[in-house]
């Protein structure tokens, strides 16, 4: 995993935000208005890097090695080896999962540590406590996802993971309907606002509880946590159901 042209691509991918902070505080560094009694500068800076690594680039980088995690050994023909040693086939997927989630979460935490520092340290460390928590848990639950998908739909799986990401996780999962409880995303957002336990002033915190809060963070307690841990169990599960039912013979293609 770490020998192959991938792994330079994510740490392409993982750069970007540092690059993007980087060139803005050599020129200045931000400007942002003020208001009393708001932290308009630690909002703005909390929102950024969650949007840039739990909203996306932990997408990306899992869409671009879940997907290949078991269709990358159909592709080359290499994945009936594995499945001739005597241990189940289940285990052989589970230790290619976690060993993957390990090293896209180690870096995608190392990446977004940098990019907390260079913003400031915005709103204290139960934001950076927030932010790792759901960059952790997207790296665990999007691999998952996207490793059934390239099980499913080999030849097609990047690209079905892109309209995935951009119809369910960023669409439905702000639409303010029981859909939006199906996403990964909305968890993931709910989690970080819960760890990071951001209190609003009071000319907005009841407009915003009232309106925004039920569909952009409305889950709450330990919901949170076991309903992506669940998501990632059920997507490994039915990925163990398709690999132990079908068979792949030396001369099959994708």
């Amino acid at each position: 995993m770490v020998g192959g042209k991938k792994i330079w691509i994510v740490a392409l991918f993982l750069s970007l935000p540092l690059l993007l902070l980087g060139g803005v505080l050599a020129s200045g560094g931000f400007d942002f208005p003020e208001e009393e009694g708001v932290d308009i500068e630690g909002m703005a800076m909390s929102a950024f890097l969650y949007l840039m690594y739990p909203q996306s680039l932990c997408i990306l980088a899992c869409l671009l090695y879940g997907a290949s995690l078991l269709a990358g050994e159909i592709e080359d023909k290499t994945l009936v080896y594995l499945f001739a040693r005597r241990m189940p086939r289940w285990k052989v997927l589970l230790g290619k999962y976690l060993a993957t989630t390990a090293v896209l979460a180690g870096m995608t935490l190392t990446s977004m540590s940098l990019a907390y520092v260079l913003c400031g340290r915005p709103m204290g460390s139960k934001m950076w406590l927030a932010v790792s928590a759901s960059t952790a848990t997207a790296c665990f639950t999007y691999t998952a996802v996207f490793c059934l998908l390239g099980l499913l739909v080999p030849r097609r799986a990047i690209p079905v993971g892109l309209i995935y990401a951009v119809a369910v996780e960023g669409f439905l999962s702000v639409v303010p309907a029981v859909v939006n409880e199906l996403t990964t995303s909305y968890y993931l957002r709910s989690m970080a606002w819960q760890v990071a336990g951001v209190e609003l002033p009071a000319k907005i915190s009841e407009d915003f509880r009232r309106e925004a809060q039920p569909f952009l963070a409305g889950a709450g307690g330990s919901a949170v946590f076991w309903v992506p841990a669940l998501f990632a169990l059920g997507a490994l599960g039915v990925s163990a159901w398709v690999i132990h039912r079908r068979q792949w013979p030396l001369t099959e293609g994708v």
